[in-house]
């Protein structure tokens, strides 16, 4: 590889503004790495509510009254949920792992019961002959006392808020038992400011002695972000109800059980190569027993048992294994499945399971999965199950990571255990190891794979890490399955961004080891934040990015097929330098590609010399995004930090340019080379 294909410059009195004598010298016919066309991906862990409420699109939570639910492998005592007593992995103690558990309080997540002119109690309880074994739980109307024009009322209050478009129709599913109920049931969408009705679908009486599952469309009659969902009972009597769910049909796609339409276009928009799929921490669980277990998210969504994850809320894995593939199809992305390496989260129980046959079992979970994505259905019972479900065709499966974020000396075991079985039954497949791309533990692992090192820093080392690749090991490639600048940066403003387009490109500098990259989290609720910043904010009917969002889309559209030469100063601090230059040139439009950050609070003032170019095309585009350091995108102004671009029509092969403080600059030139 060719070096110094990155610019570094810092001028005496580093943030002051800067126009150098020495021109930045690019030299087309000197190539450098190739830049991996799968570099920019997407990484999607249940956090912050980026699934259940946020891309996942059911409109209603706790749907299935289980959110109290102990999470597995722990026990309740006096308020509080403890993992069992076993020996942590990591730090070979026993860490009594326990957190606060207010089982009262979370039974009526998401629900409020009323009467009006009659007498109801509402209660979550354990049902005799539960609507399935994965749902055991249901809530308990006893409803008395009615009068003329009273009802008993049962309301979801959605994540915050149910958000209503007029016009749109909603898909309602529930179910209901009752053995002396004989009234109407009447579902109404409301708001729930205002207590206006936004439409209704009506159910006349009918036998409800065993669980009864009752489907309608109400359409909206207005718009609120403060919707709710009532379930009304006009007459006397107790009745139990399960799983209610209400879904848009205006899904992403048009898909059951699928996406919200405005989440997924954010995704779209930024051109993943990739999704990593489920996390994260929660692959590992809190204890082993509480990993994601991918098998319990496929089916009916009203069969899957759902999970209390690590980040403090129930999943209901309603975005299950197979939605997960299905998206990665539908944005033409590759999947990347992550799956327990038989170890919890080390920071939290940390307990493992080391037998053979334990292990076994965790490879045969591995086997099923790649199965489920990629066998034929004609002779593998997981392949049926995927063909049965709607898609005989195999998915695009080709990553798999072995575990999340574990390290040590077990987890080299665990790993040589699983990947020496997996990599010669499927070579297709390119497996993942969790250690950093520098631990010495990689020695004691053969084999081809890739390994995945992960960042969350504050500004100052994105910016000094630049170089942080230029020589690293070339034994590996690198994924950097997650990264973001989340320190000290307020919820993710200007300067944590340009600090990582500054990362970046080192990242795409060094692309002949780096193969691929994702920012993470991906999503927050704005009104459940578990991580410090978080790419892309929703609330109940809004969804922007953060001015990190925009760095990413602006690599992703501007990457180019392969580095070229740039001149390196013969003055500058590394450890202070703000201002860095990356060059590269896209055969595909036969453009030069100019990336340039200014992280500094003065413009920066430049001139560029372009050689082995027959001929420079003096107009181009320049995309520019910048403003002041501590400016955030918020809902009331979601695009204050957005990129524009302009056409410059003062390229040559000698040229100036005056880059903004605080800014990311892109350059494209077309060129004849």
């Amino acid at each position: 590889m060719i070096k110094n294909l990155t610019v570094a410059l810092l001028l005496t009195g580093a943030l002051t503004a800067t126009a150098q004598t020495e021109p930045i010298r690019i030299d087309l016919g000197q190539k450098g790495a190739v830049v991996s066309p799968n570099l920019y991906g997407i990484f999607f862990e249940e956090i912050s509510h980026a699934g259940d409420g946020g891309l996942y699109a059911e409109l209603t939570q706790n749907r299935g009254f289980e959110e109290h639910v102990l999470p597995s492998g722990m026990t309740y005592k006096e308020g509080k949920a403890y993992a069992p007593d076993a020996m942590n992995y990591e730090h070979r103690n026993h860490r009594n792992w326990n957190i606060p558990w207010n089982l009262e309080a979370k039974k009526m997540t998401g629900w409020k019961v009323v009467g009006e002119k009659a007498t109801v109690t509402g209660e979550v309880v354990e049902a005799k002959t539960p609507l399935h074994k994965n749902t055991p739980h249901a809530m308990q109307l006893d409803i008395k006392k009615v009068q003329k024009g009273g009802k008993a009322v049962l309301i979801n209050t959605g994540y915050w808020g149910i958000g209503l478009k007029a016009g749109e129709q909603y898909d309602l599913r529930f179910y209901v038992k009752s053995s002396n109920y004989k009234g109407t049931i009447t579902a109404r969408l409301q708001d729930g400011g205002t207590g206006a009705s936004l439409g209704t679908a009506t159910f006349n009486s009918r036998q409800l002695k065993d669980w009864t599952e009752l489907t309608g469309t109400l359409t909206a009659e207005g718009t609120t972000a403060q919707g709710e969902l009532s379930l009304e009972f006009d007459q006397n009597g107790t009745v139990f109800v399960d799983y209610v769910s209400l879904f848009p049909q205006a899904t992403f796609k048009g898909r059951k059980n699928g996406q919200r339409a405005d989440v997924a276009q954010m995704l779209v928009d930024l051109h993943p190569k990739f999704m990593r799929w489920p996390g994260g921490c929660i692959v590992e669980g809190a204890t082993y027993e509480n990993r994601v277990k991918w098998k319990e998210t496929l089916g009916d969504p009203m069969t899957r048992r759902g999970e209390w994850d690590v980040w403090g809320y129930r999943a209901t894995w309603g975005m299950g294994y197979h939605e997960f593939l299905q998206f990665c199809e539908d944005l033409q992305m590759d999947a990347m499945f992550v799956n327990n390496a038989g170890m919890s989260c080390s920071v939290r129980n940390g307990d493992f399971v080391s037998s053979d046959a334990d292990m076994d079992a965790v490879v045969q979970d591995f086997r099923d999965a790649i199965d489920y994505a990629l066998a034929d259905p004609a002779n593998n019972r997981w392949a049926k199950m995927r063909a049965e479900a709607g898609h005989p065709k195999p998915f695009p499966l080709k990553y798999v990571e072995i575990g999340n974020e574990n390290v040590g000396p077990e987890y080299v075991t665990h790993f040589n255990y699983i990947f020496k079985k997996l990599q010669a039954e499927y070579p297709q497949i390119i497996f993942i190891n969790t250690l950093g791309h520098t631990d010495r533990l990689l020695a004691q692992i053969p084999g081809n794979y890739m390994v995945d090192p992960h960042w969350y820093r504050d500004p100052n080392f994105f910016f000094a890490n630049n170089h942080l690749f230029d020589e690293a090991p070339r034994t590996h490639d690198i994924y950097v399955g997650e990264y973001a600048c989340n320190g000290r940066v307020g919820a993710g403003n200007l300067l944590a961004a340009i600090s990582e387009a500054a990362f970046i490109m080192g990242m795409e500098r060094n692309s002949d080891v780096v193969k691929m990259s994702s920012y993470a989290p991906l999503f927050e609720n704005e009104n459940r934040r578990d991580w410090p910043c978080n790419l892309i904010h929703i609330n109940s009917t809004e969804v922007y990015g953060r001015a990190s969002y925009y760095v990413q889309q602006m690599a992703a559209e501007n990457r180019p097929t392969y580095n070229i030469y740039v001149s390196e100063p013969t003055t500058g601090d590394p450890k202070t330098t703000r201002y860095f230059c990356q060059t590269g040139y896209d055969e595909q439009t036969g453009e030069l590609i100019i990336k340039v950050v200014n992280g500094t609070d003065q413009p920066y003032n430049r001139s560029f010399t372009i050689d082995g170019a027959n001929n420079v095309m003096p107009t181009g585009k320049i995309i520019t995004l910048n403003g002041d350091a501590n400016d955030e995108n918020t809902f009331e102004q979601p695009t204050k930090l957005a990129p524009r671009t302009t056409l410059y029509g003062k390229f040559g092969k000698q040229f100036g340019y005056q880059f903004p403080p605080m800014s990311f600059t892109i350059m494209r030139i077309k060129v004849e080379i």
